[in-house]
């Protein structure tokens, strides 16, 4: 006996109906990501701002500095890094998130939000053994050198107004592999006046924690977005030059 096959418009009907059910499990499976993601966000946030509050309550209400160098290497807010590790190129350093000013304060069960390096060939990333995803407002440790004077809690205007960890990144287009016509996201640890640094990849919006120890959400000021990769969302709170939600 001849073995039946399909029919021309059996495998179009056929691949018609698969393509459906692809984009409808793709839909649902993506919607089932981005909650997951949120919540890693939440909690990383969330566990930072405790850990920040009670550091504020052992050392006078002061914070803690953006980074600090020594013969040994560089303590950044998030961990130490040996001067061996910064000759390395990027992507092949190594950072020892036990090392930091904030490492007896952060439950070791804080991970960085999936949502960050999850972009394909966009996504640059700094350290080998981990990324952090998260940024430090800078205007309260010192600035970028780390050199300067450290706020105190009790002279900030409104502490429910001023961000201290946000959910943070940047337009990479000045290193390898990155270029100026192959811009790249990377995590950036940081923001001050003029920095675009605040990641708002949470549905347009930026996760942040502010110096009273709530957390929440605060959306981007549009002229600051960066277009040179406009779909990162990557921005700042206020224009340039403008410290609102950092002073």
């Amino acid at each position: 006996m001849r073995k039946k096959g399909f029919t021309l418009i059996e495998l179009l009907a056929t691949s018609a109906i698969l393509l459906v059910l692809v984009v409808v499990g793709g839909g649902a499976a993506w919607k089932v990501y981005e909650s997951s993601s949120l919540a890693v966000s939440a909690n990383n946030i969330r566990q930072l701002a405790a850990g920040g509050v009670q550091y504020l309550a052992d050392n006078d209400h002061g914070f803690w500095p953006y980074r600090g160098a020594d013969s040994a290497g560089v303590t950044w807010w998030f961990g130490f890094e040996s001067l061996a590790s910064q000759a390395r190129g990027e992507g092949s350093r190594d950072f020892n998130a036990e090392l930091g000013p904030l490492a007896g304060y952060i439950p070791k069960g804080a991970r960085p939000d999936p949502s960050f390096a999850l972009r394909g060939k966009v996504f640059k990333p700094k350290f080998r053994n981990g990324y952090i995803g998260t940024g430090y407002n800078v205007l309260l440790g010192g600035g970028f050198s780390g050199r300067g004077a450290c706020a105190n809690f009790w002279k900030l205007s409104d502490p429910s107004q001023v961000v201290v960890f946000f959910t943070s990144a940047q337009v990479n287009t000045f290193q390898s592999p990155a270029s100026t016509s192959n811009p790249m996201l990377e995590e950036f640890y940081g923001i001050d006046a003029r920095e675009v640094t605040v990641h708002f990849r949470h549905n347009g919006k930026a996760m942040v924690s502010f110096a009273s120890g709530n957390a929440g959400f605060l959306e981007m000021d549009e002229s600051t977005r960066d277009k040179r990769m406009p779909r990162a969302n990557v921005g700042r709170f206020a224009p340039v030059g403008d410290t609102r939600y950092l002073q």
